[in-house]
């Protein structure tokens, strides 16, 4: 399955999720997938739903990699359809306002910190995203980051802020050295990259520090940046263009989280009796 799956181009979260989900089944069952019954499967995605261990977007994945394997590697349309989907309960969205998001930026301890919150916030990246992110990327020109390899091997580009090139310069110069891979570096292991478990904990850390009681995280950077974009003049199209979503109702979800000034314009009833 895992060599179907890089065949066809698959991202690495996917591969990642979806075997595990099958390897699930294969242990539960001790049984190969398709050699159970509809209904031996419903029974093991119910038992999973009823034990409260795992999210129902987990379960949803566990579902999406069985249904991969019965539509594409075994050829088992039959089992395809027998199977629901989990329902995915809705979660709110944590978006942080802007003297929220100056307390981050103040309590970083190094530039490379400030570095990652101020990237995140100021061009939506996600995590995977900027982790591979190297010099060559950014245009100094046109101030802008080509994205490569991103969700569903995409590629966009986005544009970047004067105080990146910045806190830029001010990373590379406290790292004594132009890094050759990627931009953000791990400091345990010299010039290889930065896991997402330590892109993680430095953000779990900073939050902490600011003492801001919402729960943040890189994607809720990702969240707040949206936010922002709408509030500052930002359209739906250009947000999704910058996000890379693939489908427009992805992102009308962030336009709960616009709160702009509305316009002062005349009713269609004022101007018509010129009022």
């Amino acid at each position: 399955m895992n060599d179907h799956m890089i065949l066809r181009n698959n991202a690495e979260a996917t591969k990642i999720n979806y075997v595990r989900g099958v390897r699930h089944l294969m242990l539960t069952l001790n049984k190969l997938p398709e050699e159970c019954e509809v209904a031996a499967i419903k029974g093991f995605l119910a038992r999973l739903r009823d034990s409260g261990q795992l999210s129902s977007s987990s379960i949803n994945l566990r579902v999406c990699g069985l249904k991969y394997y019965f539509r594409y590697v075994v050829g088992r349309l039959d089992l395809v359809v027998g199977i629901p989907n989990q329902r995915i309960a809705k979660y709110h969205t944590e978006v942080l306002d802007s003297s929220e998001m100056k307390k981050l930026f103040q309590v970083c301890r190094d530039m490379r910190q400030l570095l990652i919150v101020q990237l995140l916030f100021d061009t939506g990246l996600r995590s995977r995203e900027l982790l591979r992110l190297q010099l060559k990327d950014f245009d100094k020109v046109h101030r802008t980051i080509t994205v490569n390899n991103a969700k569903g091997q995409k590629m966009r580009v986005v544009p970047y802020g004067s105080h990146i090139r910045t806190t830029m310069i001010a990373y590379i110069k406290m790292l004594g050295y132009t890094p050759q891979g990627t931009l953000v570096e791990s400091y345990k292991y010299k010039g290889n990259p930065l896991s997402k478990g330590g892109l993680q904990n430095i953000i779990r850390e900073i939050a902490k520090r600011t003492g801001i009681k919402k729960r943040i995280h890189s994607h809720c950077l990702r969240h707040t940046f949206a936010g922002h974009f709408l509030n500052n003049g930002g359209t739906i199209p250009q947000l999704q263009r910058l996000l890379g979503h693939s489908n427009i109702t992805t992102t009308l979800h962030y336009l709960k989280y616009a709160h702009q000034v509305p316009i002062k314009v005349k009713t269609p009833l004022d101007k018509l009796m010129r009022l």
